[in-house]
């Protein structure tokens, strides 16, 4: 059954012009910022293969109310229904996919292998406000396509507005599973018929007529993690009349449109399911809506493994993302004419650091002790009346070691706004330091041979110092943090070592914050003092408490320096 091979946007609700070349994939997941458009391009396929004759638009459905130009939006399809390409319909408007992709109006020897029929459907609104439905072809023109064609692409929008995918009218996804069924043709309306049993036997608890495909109904949802074991097909009450058709699914005696908006969705998305197993386009809305974690990631799993004709869906969900493969996400940016997609090269950030698939800059730290600062720095400005990181749209991601330089590289070629915070203690990190910089990403480090933990103890107060070495303590204890700073100094400690400031203790504290002791197994065992991001958090509260005694310092110039990346949107 068709799937989507490219699609074009014009003048349509938040989008000016908008071309994306999706090919052979089957699975898209669209993520951005709020308003970015990604709801606006799944409303924008489910119009174009509406099998609706009489869509409303409005006015504001125009980009920026611009009624002087189109609406237009084109998708060209392939995976084809045979029925569609047969000269008496539109076989003579049919495009071909040459060997590099490209969509082309006629045979090309040169450039076929394996032939693929295509057929691009094109709706046109103009300020008249009436939905015109075509194919269109460069060579042939274009001819108009019935609703009845459009219903045979089967396509179907999961959002908020899904109660009537729970009865048997005409369009409804129901009644396009129920066509599916052998003993059905479309000269048989088994609905009216139903309906008119239901009149002669008003108590019944259910329609023979329909059992077959509510079994089918009952058994996807099962599998997508809702369980519908009692589900019987009676009267709405609600209004009873032949014409409404309001023969719907109920549990018990309760109609689903009752029900919580997690079931609900589960359980259209079960019907489209089924109807996707001979192939459809299924769009779906922010996946995640009304679903705990588990039963979210339950549902992404199960659709990308079945993998029954093209899916679309929106998240802003981090238990979404880690799902998936990374050459399933595209991105979307507000204003943007295309996607960013990403390859496998981001698999290990995808696992590590989904929330940074959703901002627009990141901050990549070289590991967790450099995230647990920047949380403080944030803190410490929105207690100065700054900019939440939430605001300014940026992410934090923890490079955990020498990953973060391709990490770097990574978010940077897909476009988004990029600055390290590194330490400078590593020379093989230190080489590749002028290569981010001339690639326009900012590094914020330390001076040359200090880890971040060896310059705070370099920079700060001493009585700041004291707070961290009382912290130590309180985490390590007493005689193992005496023993490291020992061992450091030459093995020697002077009594007043914790009220006396001098260099030599400076030195030591930093080289014990950051101790590695090597095992028999000649790897190495951390014995840092704050590795983790809470512990980071504390190191970073400090500095930024005592930001008044740094001006001079390189921690006071490391925070001016990243204040200024941060505030500069």
């Amino acid at each position: 059954m068709a799937k989507i091979h490219t699609l074009k946007i014009s003048n349509f609700k938040g989008i000016q012009k908008f071309e994306q070349v999706f090919g052979r994939t089957d699975f898209i997941c669209l993520i951005g910022r709020g308003d970015s458009g990604k709801t606006t391009i799944l409303d924008a396929i489910s119009a174009v293969l509406s099998p609706s004759w009489n869509l409303t638009f409005y006015d504001s459905d125009f980009f920026n109310g611009n009624i002087e130009e189109p609406i237009e939006i084109e998708a060209s399809l392939y995976d084809l229904p045979s029925k569609l390409l047969s000269e008496t319909k539109y076989g003579l408007y049919k495009r071909f996919l040459n060997n590099k992709g490209e969509i082309i109006d006629d045979v090309l020897d040169e450039d076929m292998n394996d032939e693929v029929d295509i057929l691009t459907v094109r709706l046109r609104v103009n300020k008249d406000l009436e939905p015109k439905w075509h194919v269109c072809n460069d060579r042939k023109g274009e001819v108009e396509i019935s609703p009845s064609d459009r219903a045979s692409f089967n396509v179907f929008l999961v959002s908020d507005y899904i109660d009537r995918h729970f009865s048997w009218n005409k369009g409804n996804p129901l009644y396009s599973l129920l066509k599916q069924e052998d003993t059905i043709n479309e000269k048989t309306n088994v609905i009216i018929d139903a309906f008119r049993e239901a009149k002669e036997k008003i108590g019944a608890n259910a329609f023979n007529h329909l059992d077959s495909v509510v079994e089918k109904i009952k058994k996807a949802a099962s599998n997508l993690g809702v369980d519908i074991a009692n589900t019987t097909t009676t009267i709405d009450f609600k209004d009873i009349s032949i014409k409404d058709g309001r023969i719907c699914l109920h549990e018990d005696k309760i109609p689903f449109r009752l029900k919580g908006k997690g079931s609900k969705r589960l359980i259209s998305i079960a019907i489209q399911t089924e109807l996707a197993k001979s192939g459809g386009i299924l769009l779906i809305d922010e996946i995640e809506q009304g679903l705990e974690p588990d039963r979210a990631k339950h549902l992404v799993r199960t659709l990308e493994n079945q993998k029954l004709g093209q899916i679309f869906i929106t998240t802003h969900s981090r238990d979404v993302l880690v799902e998936l493969q990374a050459e399933n996400i595209f991105l979307m940016k507000k204003d943007n004419q295309n996607l960013i997609g990403f390859d496998e090269s981001f698999q290990g950030c995808l696992r590590n650091n989904p929330e940074a698939f959703f901002a627009k800059r990141i901050i990549i730290c070289e590991g967790s002790t450099e995230v647990g600062i920047c949380r403080a720095i944030e803190d410490y400005r929105i207690s100065k009346g700054k900019s939440s990181y939430a605001v300014l749209g940026i992410g934090i991601v923890n490079g955990t070691g020498d990953r973060f330089i391709k990490y770097c590289e990574n978010f940077s070629e897909a476009g988004f706004d990029v600055c390290v915070f590194v330490d400078s203690d590593k020379q093989e990190v230190n080489t590749k330091k002028e290569t981010l910089k001339l690639k326009n990403i900012k590094v914020f480090d330390c001076e040359a041979g200090n880890a971040i933990e060896k310059q705070i103890f370099a920079d700060l107060p001493w009585e700041a110092v004291q707070k961290l070495i009382d912290y130590a303590i309180d985490e390590k204890g007493e005689t193992s943090i005496k023993d490291l700073i020992k061992n450091q100094n030459t093995n020697t400690l002077p009594d007043d070592w914790y009220e006396k400031d001098t260099s030599e203790i400076r030195i030591a504290l930093g080289k014990a914050s950051t101790f590695k002791k090597e095992k028999k197994s000649g790897e190495f065992e951390d014995k840092g003092w704050f590795k983790s991001i809470y512990q980071g958090e504390f190191l970073g509260f400090i500095w930024c408490s005592n930001l008044d005694n740094l001006n001079d310092k390189t921690l006071g110039k490391q925070f001016e320096e990243l204040s200024n990346w941060i505030d500069n949107a």
